[in-house]
C-alpha cells in the first residue's frame, strides 16, 4: 500500500492511497468462491454452480464490498502510520479508481486537529476573585426566597411599583408586524422589568384599557424581532394584582426542607447553598480567565472547522429544545448554526487549549474527585443513591463529569504554576461575573 498526505488548507488533509490491484482481485476470487459454496441457482446443485455463472451474478456486488472494506481498512493503517490526529470523518473525494499500472486508488479528505506547541503558565498572571458569603448575602437571599412566595391578589386600582400585572402587546418596526397577526401576552412586575418606557405607559392605564406608544425595546427584550428596536406599540392592560409576601416563620422555613423550622438553621443551609454557589462561580471565572490568557498566547491557532460545526448545531439544537421543540429536523438546526458559530469556535478552542495544557503537563482525572462531583449533585435531590447510580451507569452523564472535573484540575493546576492576583470582590460580584463570562 503507497500513501501520500498532501496538505490542502487549514488543517485539511488529502490522501491518495494505492492498493496492489493484485490483493483486491484475490480477495473478490475468494469471495466468489465462498459465494459458490452457498448460493442457490436453478438448474445447478448447491456447491456446483460454475464460477463463471456466480462472477456473472455477483461479481458487482463482490467487487463493491471488497473495495468498501479495503477502503476501510487502508484508512485505518494510513491514518495510524502518517500519524493522523482525526478531527472529522474521512470522506471520499470523487470515486476509487483502476490506474493504469493496474492498482486500486482512492483519495480521502480528512480534517485534523492542530498541532499546539508546549503552553507555558509560567508567565502569565491569573485574577482570582477573592470573596466570602457574608450575613448581608443571606438576608438578601432571605428576601429573594420571600419574593419568590409571593402570592398575587387582582385590585380594582392603577399599577403602582411592585405590582404585577398582565398586559397584551403588538408593535410595528421597519420590519413588519411582532407578532404577524393578534398580540403577545406578558406579565411584568412593576419597578423590575428594565422596561421603563413600558412600565409609564401601563401605569397610566385601568384594566381593559389601551394606549398606543412608541417604545424603545431593551436590547435583551425576549423577543429577539423587538430586542434594541424602535416600535409603534400597542399596549392593552389585562389586569393588575397585589402582592403579599410571606414572613419567614416557621411554617415558611419547613417549606424549604427545613424540618425544624429554627432560623438557625435555616440560614446555615442557605449559607451552605450560597458558599457552593461562590466556589462554582469562582472556578468558572478562573477557568474563563486561564483561557483568555491561553488563546492571547496563540493568536494563530487553527480549530476544525468540522468540530466548530458540530458545536454550533448543538447549541442551536439547545436552544429550539428550551423553547419547548423537542424533535428539530436537521435541516432547520443547519439554517440555525451561523449565529452561534462565533460562540463555538470559543468554546472548541477553549476545550483544545485546556485539554493540551492537560496532555502536556499529564494531568490525569482524579476518580476521587469525580465521586466528589457527583455526591455534590446528588446531594441535592432526596434520593442521593439513586442519582450517584444514575450517574455511574449512563457513559454520557460519567464522560460530562469527567470533563468537568478534568478542566477544575487544569486549572488547579494552573494556579500553582501561574502568577496569580487575588481581587477583593463581593459575593454578588463573583456570581455577575461568572453569569455573563459563562454567557459570552
Amino acid at each position: 500500500m503507497q500513501v501520500s498526505v498532501e496538505n490542502t488548507s487549514g488543517l485539511e488533509r488529502r490522501l491518495t492511497v494505492q492498493i496492489p490491484g493484485q490483493e483486491i482481485q484475490d480477495k473478490i476470487t475468494s469471495k466468489l468462491r465462498e459465494i459458490g459454496k452457498t448460493v442457490r441457482i436453478k438448474g445447478f446443485r448447491p456447491g456446483r454452480v460454475p464460477m463463471t455463472v456466480v462472477k456473472q451474478r455477483y461479481g458487482q456486488q463482490a467487487r463493491q464490498e471488497i473495495q468498501g472494506e479495503a477502503i476501510q481498512a487502508a484508512l485505518q493503517q494510513a491514518i495510524q502510520d502518517e500519524d493522523l490526529r482525526l478531527a472529522s470523518m474521512p470522506r471520499l473525494d470523487g470515486e476509487p479508481v483502476d490506474t493504469d499500472d493496474g492498482n486500486f486508488e482512492f483519495i480521502a479528505l480528512v480534517e485534523v486537529y492542530p498541532e499546539i506547541a508546549e503552553l507555558d503558565v509560567s508567565s502569565i498572571t491569573l485574577e482570582s476573585p477573592a470573596a466570602e458569603v457574608v450575613d448581608e448575602d443571606i438576608d438578601e437571599m432571605l428576601s429573594t426566597l420571600q419574593d419568590q412566595r409571593t402570592t398575587w391578589d387582582e385590585v380594582e386600582r392603577k399599577a403602582e411599583e411592585g405590582d404585577q400585572v398582565m398586559l397584551e402587546y403588538s408593535a410595528e418596526t421597519e420590519d413588519g408586524r411582532v407578532p404577524e397577526e393578534g398580540a403577545t401576552r406578558m406579565g411584568i412586575v412593576m419597578g423590575k422589568s428594565d422596561f421603563a418606557g413600558l412600565e409609564k405607559v401601563v401605569a397610566k392605564l385601568d384594566a381593559g384599557e389601551e394606549k398606543s406608544a412608541k417604545l424603545t425595546f431593551p436590547d435583551d427584550f425576549r423577543d429577539p424581532a423587538l430586542a434594541g428596536k424602535k416600535a409603534q406599540t400597542q399596549v392593552k392592560l389585562i389586569s393588575v394584582s397585589e402582592g403579599t409576601r410571606p414572613e419567614v416563620d416557621e411554617t415558611f422555613i419547613k417549606s424549604f426542607g427545613v424540618d425544624d423550622g429554627e432560623i438557625e438553621a435555616f440560614r446555615a443551609e442557605i449559607r451552605n447553598n450560597l458558599e457552593r454557589e461562590l466556589k462554582q462561580a469562582r472556578a468558572t471565572l478562573l477557568k474563563t480567565n486561564l483561557i483568555e490568557e491561553l488563546i492571547k498566547a496563540t493568536p494563530d491557532l487553527e480549530v476544525p472547522a468540522s468540530i466548530v460545526r458540530q458545536e454550533a448545531a448543538g447549541m442551536a439544537q439547545q436552544m429550539m429544545q428550551q423553547q419547548g421543540q423537542k424533535e428539530v429536523p436537521p435541516e432547520v438546526i443547519q439554517q440555525l448554526v451561523e449565529p452561534f458559530t462565533p460562540q463555538a469556535e470559543k468554546r472548541v478552542r477553549a476545550g483544545l487549549l485546556l485539554g493540551e495544557l492537560a496532555q502536556q503537563n499529564e494531568i490525569r482525572i482524579d476518580p476521587v474527585k469525580v465521586r466528589e462531583a457527583i455526591d455534590a449533585v446528588a446531594g441535592t435531590y432526596e434520593q442521593p443513591d439513586e442519582v450517584v447510580q444514575l450517574y455511574y451507569s449512563n457513559q454520557q452523564l460519567m464522560q460530562q463529569v469527567e470533563s468537568s472535573v478534568l478542566e477544575e484540575q487544569v486549572v488547579d493546576w494552573a494556579l500553582e504554576n501561574a502568577k496569580v492576583d487575588a481581587k477583593d470582590m463581593k459575593f454578588q460580584e463573583v456570581i455577575t461575573a461568572a453569569t455573563a463570562r459563562a454567557q459570552g
